[in-house]
C-alpha cells in the first residue's frame, strides 16, 4: 500500500494498492469514501510524461477501484522506479484528484511478488 500525499491530494484519496491476485499482481486505487458498486469510474494515471487511461470495477464495499492488467504492468514495470504517480477517478457523481508516492515500490514488487502464490 502506498498511501497518497495528503498535501498533492484530494482527502478521498487514501492511497495505491498492489496485492497478489489468482494470476498475477492487482493494482487498486483506495479512496475514502466508497463509490456505488455498478459504478464504472474513469481512471487517468500519469507518470514520467505519460498517462494512461483505465476503466475501474468496484470492490465490494465500494472503497477500492479495481484497475485492469495494463495497469499492474505499467506500475510494475515502467512506473515502478519514478518518484510519483497522479491519479484522476472520475465517476458519475465525483472527481478525485491526487498524487501517490512511489518511492520504495521499486525494491518491494520483487517482495511481494515472490510471495503471491498462485491459486
Amino acid at each position: 500500500m502506498q498511501t497518497a500525499d495528503v498535501a498533492k491530494s484530494d482527502i478521498d484519496l487514501a492511497g495505491l494498492m498492489i496485492r497478489c491476485g489468482e494470476t498475477n499482481l492487482e493494482t487498486l486505487v483506495v479512496l475514502v469514501t466508497p463509490l456505488p458498486p455498478r459504478a464504472r469510474p474513469k481512471i487517468t494515471m500519469s507518470a514520467g510524461g505519460t498517462s494512461s487511461e483505465f476503466t475501474g470495477t468496484i470492490v465490494p464495499p465500494g472503497a477500492e477501484v479495481l484497475l485492469p492488467t495494463e495497469a499492474s504492468l505499467l506500475v510494475s514495470g515502467a512506473w515502478k522506479a519514478r518518484p510519483e504517480l497522479a491519479v484522476r477517478i472520475e465517476s458519475e457523481s465525483d472527481r478525485v484528484n491526487g498524487v501517490v508516492p512511489l518511492a520504495g515500490l521499486d525494491a518491494a514488487l520483487p517482495n511481494l511478488t515472490a510471495n503471491c502464490t498462485p491459486q
